[in-house]
Formats: structure tokens, C-alpha cells, sequence
């Protein structure tokens, strides 16, 4: 007969014993399952032979082609203006879907006046470089790892399917010099002296004074902001302008209200005394319009613009991802705002990696990308035999339903992770191994 002590001390050991047990159950089921989500990756993920612009053999993208279907708008995101791997990549795709796609569109994060009128000097002749870097952001014109793609639009210009530029960021247009001829010119083809409807030269001094007058290092300080009276000024007189042809409805005109609208959006930025105290609620709603404005730029593009035309988007994953709000916060982005418009017209593409550095063209240090978690997206690309490959998260089967659930991934950005079920933000994700950075075009 066992003592009371004796029968205790078996009972504490069996029980520890069991507790352990479950523990290395629950270690060997999590380890499993991770295992079998590897496993599907590596049989279902369409691997991708080289993300070189140069690679002209398409076999490899079959896959990537038959997920964008019938969709007449691709959004090719990005976690960073400096993932220069990334750029190549969309390059590729780019090629890809303008040779056997039938896409000849190709919208930029840039001003939707300025990179138009980049078009119209590249149609009469315009060095192709030189060009481009007058209206579309320096963090792509002027990347070594984005060069491939203007060298492949310059040299498709005079063929008979050339791949036509557009842009659709909200800004004073860029393009100073001739964007007050321009509109003039416009308005004079309508009998519309645009001198006599506002104050000429007050709107000359505030269109070419409005981004010396900002610092971003100083925000924050009275010194950024315009007074009330300027704001008002501004915005009724892009308001005065574009009603002054409200009756027109040919695609000029229509462009030149859409120029306008933008511009009026983009003087928010001045109405706002710089208080330290208001300057994150600024900033936040600033970001909310900005994308609110491009959003709308795309549904233009789409339905007015070129509405019988497929239309590629190049912009940072951040504007394109479309339910930003379930990572966090109060920020809707541009890809919502188009996909509320657009729906299934919309195919969206996010690129993420595992390893490797970012850093934009004007950076003398990069950043490394923080190693993923095991049980992250990057994690689990990781750890599998493949280097780069394509994944279609609409692609549903009960074995990846797991896609699903929430997961860890940094696809938004190249540091931070959420949990999130990724199928409700982007359609579809470019697994590259390596990041690396964007370089200065020499």
C-alpha cells in the first residue's frame, strides 16, 4: 500500500507529465501545420524565373496573366520608394502586360497634369529621361533600377501600341512654366479671357511661391502656413476658373476640370495654422484627401479618361492596399476609394520580401528589413526551396483557407508586422526573396 505522501508525489509527477505532454502536442501541431502551409506555398505559389526588365521569355507569367483576367486596372504596389528589386519586378510585369495583355496605359503616383504633359513633350520629341523627370517624382526618374522602364517606354513611343503615360497625385501642377500657358490657351479656345476672372498676377505669385513657401523640416511652426485670405483667394479662383466652361463636355475640358479640382484639394495643405498642438491631426487628414483625390484621379482615368483602354497603376502598396482601415487607424487609401468606384475591375498586386535592405535613390544608408517572424507570410517563404515567386490570394481551395485567417506580414511597409486577413487588403502578392535598394542613376 502506497503512504499518503508517497501516492502525491505520483500524482504531482503524473500531472506535470501530462501538462508536458500537451505542450509538446500543441509545439508538434503548430510545427506541423506550419510545415503544411510551406508545403502548399511551394505547390501552389507560380514561381518566377527572373525579375530582370531584360527576361523577354513570358512563360514563367502565365500564371500572373491568367489571375488578371479581364480586369482593366492593375495596381502594382510597393513597400518602399527605395526597394529597387521591386522595381525591376514591376518592370517585368509591366512588359508583360503591355505586349500580351493589351494593357497601353501606364497611370504614375505623380501629377495628373504634370505627367500628361510629360506625354505631350515625349510625342513631340523630348529626350525620354530628360523628360520624364520633369513631371513624374524623382524616386522613380531618377532610380537606376527604375531606368529600364522609361528606356522600354521611349523605345515603344513611335511603334503603333506605344505605352501612354498618365498621372494622378493631386498637386499644383509641377510643371510651372507651362501650365499657366497651357490653361490660358485652353481658355481662350473658348472665347474665355482667363486674365479678367480672377487676380492675375496674386494667382501667378501663389501658383509659383506655393512649395518655396513650405518646409517640411519645419512643420510644425507658424512659418509654413498661409494666411486665411490667401487660402480663400486660391481656391475660388480654381473654382471661378472651372466654372467658366461648366457647359463643356469634350475631353478637354473634362481634363482640365479634373487639373483644377485637384489643385483646389491641394491647397488644404495651406489652411492649417502650423501649431505643434494640431499638427498630427493635420497631417492625417492631409494624407486621408490626398488619397481621396487620387482615388478619384483613377476612376477618371477609367471612366473618362480612357474608358475603353486597360490601365496599369505604379504607386507604394500603402495608396493601392484596399481596406487599410482594418490594419489600423482612420486612414482610407486611394485603392479603396478606386475599389469602392471600380470593383472587380481592379486587380491588386503587393510585393513583399524576407530579407535584404531598402533605401531611396537619394540616400547615402540603406535599411535592413528586420528577419520575419516563422509564422509570418515572409517567414514561411523563407523557409521553403523557392526564390521568388507569384501568389493569387483569390485563388480559393480548402487546403488555403489558412490564407484567410489573419496572418502576420509586413506587406504594407518594409518594417513593422500586422495581423490581418491579407485576401480583404490586396488581391494578389509577388514574393521576392532579396530586397535591395534603389541606386542613383549615373
Amino acid at each position: 500500500m502506497l503512504s499518503r505522501r508517497t501516492l502525491l508525489r505520483c500524482s504531482a509527477a503524473s500531472a506535470l507529465a501530462l501538462a508536458g505532454g500537451g505542450q509538446f502536442a500543441a509545439a508538434d501541431t503548430e510545427s506541423a501545420e506550419r510545415a503544411r502551409r510551406i508545403a502548399w506555398l511551394e505547390a501552389n505559389a507560380a514561381p518566377l524565373r527572373s525579375l530582370e526588365p531584360a527576361e523577354t521569355d513570358f512563360s514563367d507569367l502565365e500564371p500572373f496573366g491568367k489571375a488578371v483576367g479581364n480586369a482593366r486596372m492593375v495596381m502594382l504596389g510597393e513597400q518602399s520608394h527605395g526597394d529597387g528589386a521591386t522595381f525591376r519586378a514591376k518592370t517585368r510585369l509591366i512588359r508583360f502586360l503591355h505586349e500580351h495583355m493589351g494593357f497601353d496605359v501606364l497611370a504614375f503616383e505623380s501629377g495628373f497634369y504634370d505627367v500628361h504633359k510629360v506625354w505631350e513633350l515625349l510625342l513631340a520629341g523630348g529626350d525620354v529621361l530628360n523628360t520624364v523627370r520633369r513631371g513624374i517624382y524623382s524616386v522613380w526618374s531618377r532610380s537606376a533600377e527604375a531606368g529600364p522602364l522609361f528606356d522600354y517606354i521611349g523605345q515603344r513611343l513611335r511603334s503603333s501600341r506605344p505605352l501612354e503615360l498618365a498621372g494622378f497625385d493631386f498637386r499644383i501642377p509641377y510643371i510651372r512654366d507651362s501650365f499657366l500657358d497651357d490653361l490660358l490657351a485652353f481658355l481662350g479656345t473658348r472665347g474665355i479671357d482667363g486674365k479678367t476672372l480672377v487676380d492675375w498676377p496674386r494667382f501667378v505669385s501663389l501658383i509659383n511661391n506655393f512649395d518655396a513657401l513650405i518646409n517640411l523640416d519645419t512643420l510644425g511652426d507658424n512659418t509654413w502656413s498661409w494666411g486665411r485670405d490667401e487660402v480663400r483667394f486660391l481656391e475660388e479662383a480654381f473654382e471661378r476658373l472651372s466654372a467658366s466652361f461648366a457647359a463643356a463636355i469634350d475631353r478637354d475640358a473634362k481634363s482640365w476640370r479634373q487639373v483644377l479640382s485637384l489643385a483646389k484639394a491641394r491647397t488644404y495643405e495651406r489652411s492649417h495654422a502650423g501649431t505643434k498642438s494640431d499638427f498630427d491631426r493635420y497631417v492625417a487628414e492631409l494624407i486621408n484627401r490626398r488619397d481621396h483625390a487620387m482615388g478619384n484621379s483613377l476612376v477618371w482615368l477609367a471612366r473618362e479618361g480612357h474608358p475603353t483602354r486597360r490601365i496599369i497603376v505604379w504607386a507604394a502598396t500603402g495608396h493601392t492596399m484596399r481596406t487599410p482601415q482594418e490594419i489600423g487607424g482612420e486612414f482610407v487609401s486611394m485603392g479603396h476609394w478606386a475599389w469602392q468606384a471600380l470593383g472587380s475591375d481592379i486587380f491588386n498586386v503587393a510585393f513583399t520580401s524576407c530579407q535584404g535592405e531598402y533605401g531611396w535613390f537619394s540616400e547615402e544608408t540603406s535599411h535592413a528589413i528586420e528577419p520575419p517572424p516563422a509564422d509570418s507570410l515572409e517567414g514561411l517563404w523563407a523557409a521553403s526551396s523557392r526564390q521568388d515567386g507569384f501568389l493569387d490570394l483569390r485563388a480559393a481551395s480548402e487546403a488555403s483557407q489558412w490564407l484567410r485567417t489573419p496572418l502576420l506580414g509586413r506587406i504594407a511597409g518594409p518594417q513593422g508586422f500586422a495581423r490581418v486577413d491579407w485576401t480583404r487588403i490586396v488581391d494578389a502578392l509577388v514574393f521576392i526573396r532579396t530586397m535591395t535598394r534603389s541606386t542613383r542613376v549615373t
